[in-house]
């Protein structure tokens, strides 16, 4: 078995940076908000990048946590993660977790403009996505994907692969009461025509 390469803060934020993309989202303005070494029992890092993500006409500035620790992350990991939003007077926050969520993870997060993306091996997100024979890998195959986190019929956490086209699941997660009332389900923009 092939052995995995480190997953550092700038791997992953390379990894969260890709995987925004890939599912059709522009990221920019992104800058270092924090970076933090998790004490026992978690015994990993944090990183937060503060940026602009957009998909045409809808925008969010955003905080993106990339956490990675040894134990499945809790309520207090997404609690932490609003109250850094709120701290950072950003409109979203996403939370890349290099662990399992725990159920009442996904409590914490109902309700706020909150998106939660587990990070897996590649093989692993492979081997449960269907989109060939599990134990053949392509070359393609990168080290890390995303994998993002809903509630399944008995409220437990399930995972589902980040593919392309999937950019309108991220908006409705990271979305606000506006949004929904907005008859298209995002902020209106600015007229073309309008004088600066």
């Amino acid at each position: 078995m092939l052995e995995l390469p480190e997953l550092t803060p700038e791997s992953f934020e390379i990894l969260a940076v890709r995987e925004l993309r890939k599912v059709g989202l522009e990221v920019s303005e992104l800058r270092v908000h924090r970076r933090a070494t998790l004490p026992e029992p978690e015994r990993g890092y944090l990183l937060e990048l503060k940026g602009v993500i957009s998909r045409a006409p809808w925008q969010r500035r955003i905080l993106i946590a990339c956490r990675r620790q040894q134990v499945p992350i809790g309520r207090a990991a997404v609690e932490s993660l609003r109250e850094h939003v709120r701290e950072a007077g950003v409109e979203a926050g996403i939370l890349f977790g290099a662990a399992a969520f725990e159920r009442d993870a996904l409590n914490a997060a109902q309700d706020s403009p909150l998106a939660l993306l587990r990070v897996s091996d590649g093989r692993t997100a492979f081997d449960t996505s269907g989109w060939g024979t599990p134990g053949h890998y392509p070359a393609w195959l990168p080290a890390y994907c995303a994998q993002a986190v809903s509630r399944d019929l008995l409220g437990q956490p399930r995972y589902q692969l980040l593919e392309s086209g999937q950019r309108d699941v991220m908006v409705n997660q990271l979305g606000t009461k506006a949004d929904a009332a907005s008859p298209q389900g995002v902020e209106p923009t600015e007229h073309p025509n309008a004088q600066a």
